[in-house]
Protein backbone atom coordinates (compact mmCIF):
# COMPACT_ATOMS: atom_id res chain seq x y z
CA UNK A 1 0.00 0.00 0.00
CA UNK A 2 1.23 3.77 -0.88
CA UNK A 3 2.48 5.61 1.94
CA UNK A 4 0.07 7.77 3.77
CA UNK A 5 0.46 11.72 3.18
CA UNK A 6 -1.07 14.00 5.73
CA UNK A 7 -3.47 15.38 6.46
CA UNK A 8 -5.60 12.26 5.23
CA UNK A 9 -3.24 9.41 7.40
CA UNK A 10 -5.33 7.64 10.06
CA UNK A 11 -3.29 5.04 11.32
CA UNK A 12 -3.20 4.34 14.58
CA UNK A 13 -1.33 1.83 16.72
CA UNK A 14 0.05 1.22 20.17
CA UNK A 15 0.94 -1.81 22.49
CA UNK A 16 -3.04 -2.51 23.19
CA UNK A 17 -4.55 -2.12 19.44
CA UNK A 18 -3.53 -1.97 15.79
CA UNK A 19 -5.62 -0.51 12.87
CA UNK A 20 -5.96 -3.44 10.24
CA UNK A 21 -8.50 -2.19 7.63
CA UNK A 22 -9.90 1.49 7.59
CA UNK A 23 -11.97 2.92 4.76
CA UNK A 24 -13.29 6.66 3.51
CA UNK A 25 -16.68 6.49 2.41
CA UNK A 26 -18.32 9.46 0.59
CA UNK A 27 -22.26 9.28 0.54
CA UNK A 28 -24.79 11.98 -1.76
CA UNK A 29 -28.34 10.90 -1.11
CA UNK A 30 -31.02 12.58 -3.60
CA UNK A 31 -32.16 11.60 -6.85
CA UNK A 32 -30.35 9.66 -9.65
CA UNK A 33 -29.86 7.83 -12.41
CA UNK A 34 -27.89 5.16 -11.82
CA UNK A 35 -27.43 3.70 -15.11
CA UNK A 36 -25.73 6.93 -16.11
CA UNK A 37 -22.81 5.86 -13.87
CA UNK A 38 -20.91 3.31 -15.51
CA UNK A 39 -17.00 2.97 -16.07
CA UNK A 40 -17.06 4.12 -19.74
CA UNK A 41 -19.03 7.01 -18.64
CA UNK A 42 -16.38 7.84 -16.26
CA UNK A 43 -13.73 7.20 -18.99
CA UNK A 44 -15.03 9.26 -21.21
CA UNK A 45 -15.68 12.04 -18.88
CA UNK A 46 -11.56 11.81 -17.75
CA UNK A 47 -12.83 10.52 -14.26
CA UNK A 48 -10.69 7.05 -13.92
CA UNK A 49 -8.32 5.75 -16.94
CA UNK A 50 -9.67 3.44 -19.52
CA UNK A 51 -7.40 1.27 -18.39
CA UNK A 52 -9.43 1.26 -15.24
CA UNK A 53 -12.31 1.10 -17.29
CA UNK A 54 -11.28 -1.79 -18.97
CA UNK A 55 -10.53 -4.02 -15.89
CA UNK A 56 -13.55 -2.68 -13.41
CA UNK A 57 -15.61 -5.41 -11.61
CA UNK A 58 -18.83 -4.96 -12.93
CA UNK A 59 -21.42 -6.08 -10.63
CA UNK A 60 -24.56 -4.61 -12.18
CA UNK A 61 -25.45 -1.58 -14.54
CA UNK A 62 -29.29 -0.94 -14.83
CA UNK A 63 -31.66 1.85 -14.10
CA UNK A 64 -31.79 0.37 -10.53
CA UNK A 65 -28.01 -0.09 -9.18
CA UNK A 66 -24.47 0.92 -10.83
CA UNK A 67 -22.45 -1.46 -8.59
CA UNK A 68 -18.25 -1.58 -9.57
CA UNK A 69 -14.95 -1.72 -7.91
CA UNK A 70 -11.60 -0.50 -9.54
CA UNK A 71 -8.79 -1.19 -8.11
CA UNK A 72 -8.89 2.08 -5.55
CA UNK A 73 -12.51 2.70 -5.89
CA UNK A 74 -15.98 0.79 -4.72
CA UNK A 75 -19.16 2.97 -6.49
CA UNK A 76 -22.59 1.79 -5.64
CA UNK A 77 -25.50 3.97 -7.37
CA UNK A 78 -29.01 3.66 -6.38
CA UNK A 79 -31.88 5.90 -7.56
CA UNK A 80 -32.24 7.55 -3.69
CA UNK A 81 -27.72 7.37 -3.21
CA UNK A 82 -24.40 7.33 -4.21
CA UNK A 83 -21.83 5.37 -2.13
CA UNK A 84 -18.11 5.97 -3.08
CA UNK A 85 -15.78 4.00 -1.15
CA UNK A 86 -11.96 3.95 -0.96
CA UNK A 87 -9.91 1.85 1.49
CA UNK A 88 -6.64 2.78 0.57
CA UNK A 89 -5.34 5.80 2.32
CA UNK A 90 -3.28 7.03 -0.47
CA UNK A 91 -6.62 7.65 -2.42
CA UNK A 92 -8.52 9.61 0.07
CA UNK A 93 -8.15 12.97 -2.10
CA UNK A 94 -8.88 11.05 -5.02
CA UNK A 95 -11.80 10.28 -3.59
CA UNK A 96 -12.82 13.56 -3.02
CA UNK A 97 -11.91 15.05 -6.89
CA UNK A 98 -13.92 11.88 -8.06
CA UNK A 99 -17.14 12.72 -6.26
CA UNK A 100 -17.15 16.21 -7.03
CA UNK A 101 -15.87 16.23 -10.71
CA UNK A 102 -18.79 13.98 -11.19
CA UNK A 103 -21.57 16.05 -9.38
CA UNK A 104 -20.22 19.39 -11.65
CA UNK A 105 -20.69 17.36 -14.80
CA UNK A 106 -24.38 16.29 -13.43
CA UNK A 107 -24.86 19.80 -11.71
CA UNK A 108 -28.32 19.85 -11.79
CA UNK A 109 -29.09 16.16 -9.92
CA UNK A 110 -30.66 16.94 -7.26
CA UNK A 111 -29.03 16.22 -3.74
CA UNK A 112 -30.91 16.34 -0.17
CA UNK A 113 -28.23 14.74 1.93
CA UNK A 114 -24.49 14.47 2.02
CA UNK A 115 -21.87 12.31 4.27
CA UNK A 116 -18.37 12.05 4.96
CA UNK A 117 -17.56 8.91 6.84
CA UNK A 118 -14.59 7.16 8.09
CA UNK A 119 -14.76 3.90 9.18
CA UNK A 120 -11.77 1.52 11.17
CA UNK A 121 -11.34 -1.76 12.14
CA UNK A 122 -8.65 -2.14 15.04
CA UNK A 123 -7.28 -5.12 16.99
CA UNK A 124 -6.83 -4.98 20.53
CA UNK A 125 -4.22 -6.86 22.32
CA UNK A 126 -6.60 -8.77 24.31
CA UNK A 127 -10.31 -9.07 26.31
CA UNK A 128 -9.40 -7.20 28.85
CA UNK A 129 -8.68 -3.66 26.95
CA UNK A 130 -11.71 -3.42 25.29
CA UNK A 131 -13.89 -4.37 29.09
CA UNK A 132 -11.57 -1.40 30.08
CA UNK A 133 -12.34 0.71 26.89
CA UNK A 134 -16.33 -0.01 26.89
CA UNK A 135 -16.70 0.61 30.38
CA UNK A 136 -14.81 3.73 29.97
CA UNK A 137 -17.55 4.64 27.58
CA UNK A 138 -20.58 3.32 28.95
CA UNK A 139 -19.72 2.45 32.83
CA UNK A 140 -21.22 -0.55 33.81
CA UNK A 141 -22.41 0.58 37.16
CA UNK A 142 -25.40 2.88 35.55
CA UNK A 143 -26.73 -0.80 34.49
CA UNK A 144 -25.71 -3.23 36.97
CA UNK A 145 -29.02 -2.62 38.91
CA UNK A 146 -30.63 -3.71 36.12
CA UNK A 147 -28.52 -6.62 34.42
CA UNK A 148 -26.16 -9.14 35.26
CA UNK A 149 -22.99 -9.14 33.97
CA UNK A 150 -23.98 -5.96 31.33
CA UNK A 151 -22.02 -5.87 28.16
CA UNK A 152 -21.88 -3.25 25.58
CA UNK A 153 -22.70 -4.19 22.21
CA UNK A 154 -22.56 -0.87 20.74
CA UNK A 155 -22.54 2.40 21.44
CA UNK A 156 -24.03 5.42 19.28
CA UNK A 157 -23.46 9.56 19.87
CA UNK A 158 -24.58 12.52 18.06
CA UNK A 159 -23.69 15.72 18.22
CA UNK A 160 -25.46 18.29 16.26
CA UNK A 161 -23.69 21.03 14.11
CA UNK A 162 -24.45 24.35 15.65
CA UNK A 163 -22.44 26.26 12.73
CA UNK A 164 -22.52 26.27 9.20
CA UNK A 165 -24.93 23.62 7.39
CA UNK A 166 -28.01 21.23 8.99
CA UNK A 167 -26.47 18.23 10.29
CA UNK A 168 -24.44 16.30 12.51
CA UNK A 169 -21.24 14.32 14.08
CA UNK A 170 -22.08 10.78 14.39
CA UNK A 171 -19.62 8.14 16.11
CA UNK A 172 -20.22 4.33 16.43
CA UNK A 173 -18.45 2.04 18.75
CA UNK A 174 -19.07 -2.12 18.85
CA UNK A 175 -17.26 -5.09 18.00
CA UNK A 176 -15.99 -6.17 15.19
CA UNK A 177 -17.42 -8.61 12.88
CA UNK A 178 -14.74 -8.78 10.47
CA UNK A 179 -11.59 -9.60 12.83
CA UNK A 180 -11.71 -11.55 15.81
CA UNK A 181 -11.01 -9.54 19.34
CA UNK A 182 -11.36 -6.08 17.27
CA UNK A 183 -13.51 -2.71 17.46
CA UNK A 184 -15.40 -1.19 15.10
CA UNK A 185 -15.44 2.82 15.02
CA UNK A 186 -17.52 4.65 12.42
CA UNK A 187 -17.72 8.30 12.24
CA UNK A 188 -19.98 9.93 10.26
CA UNK A 189 -20.17 13.16 9.54
CA UNK A 190 -24.05 14.17 7.83
CA UNK A 191 -24.70 17.38 5.93
CA UNK A 192 -28.85 18.00 5.34
CA UNK A 193 -28.76 19.92 2.11
CA UNK A 194 -33.01 18.99 1.58
CA UNK A 195 -33.52 22.98 2.38
CA UNK A 196 -31.02 24.31 0.27
CA UNK A 197 -31.23 25.77 -3.39
CA UNK A 198 -29.06 23.96 -6.02
CA UNK A 199 -28.82 20.87 -3.69
CA UNK A 200 -25.36 20.04 -5.88
CA UNK A 201 -24.15 22.65 -5.98
CA UNK A 202 -24.37 23.12 -2.25
CA UNK A 203 -23.10 19.84 -1.75
CA UNK A 204 -19.98 20.51 -3.79
CA UNK A 205 -19.40 23.90 -1.59
CA UNK A 206 -19.24 21.86 1.77
CA UNK A 207 -16.95 19.08 0.19
CA UNK A 208 -14.78 22.38 -1.05
CA UNK A 209 -15.16 23.76 2.34
CA UNK A 210 -15.23 21.05 5.28
CA UNK A 211 -13.36 18.07 3.57
CA UNK A 212 -10.03 18.72 5.27
CA UNK A 213 -11.72 19.03 8.62
CA UNK A 214 -13.48 15.83 8.85
CA UNK A 215 -9.94 14.62 9.02
CA UNK A 216 -9.07 16.90 12.34
CA UNK A 217 -12.27 15.49 13.97
CA UNK A 218 -11.37 11.77 13.22
CA UNK A 219 -8.55 12.33 14.86
CA UNK A 220 -9.61 13.92 17.72
CA UNK A 221 -12.54 11.42 18.13
CA UNK A 222 -9.94 8.20 17.80
CA UNK A 223 -7.78 10.24 20.25
CA UNK A 224 -10.74 9.87 22.85
CA UNK A 225 -11.61 6.38 22.16
CA UNK A 226 -7.72 5.05 21.94
CA UNK A 227 -6.21 7.58 24.38
CA UNK A 228 -3.12 5.50 24.35
CA UNK A 229 -2.29 6.41 21.45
Amino acid sequence: MPLCHEPYCLRASSMNHELVFQAHTIVAVGDLNPAIFQPAWFAAEGLITHEEAQAARVEMISAQAALFQVDWLSLRVLPDRLVATTENEAFYRHLLDLVAATFSKLIHTPIKALGINYSGHYRLQDAAYWASMSDELAPKTRWSALLDNPIMRSLTMASPRTTGPKGDLQVRVEPSIRIDNGVFVDINHHYDLSDEVGGCRAMLGVLSKHWDSTFSSYKQVLSRIFPDG
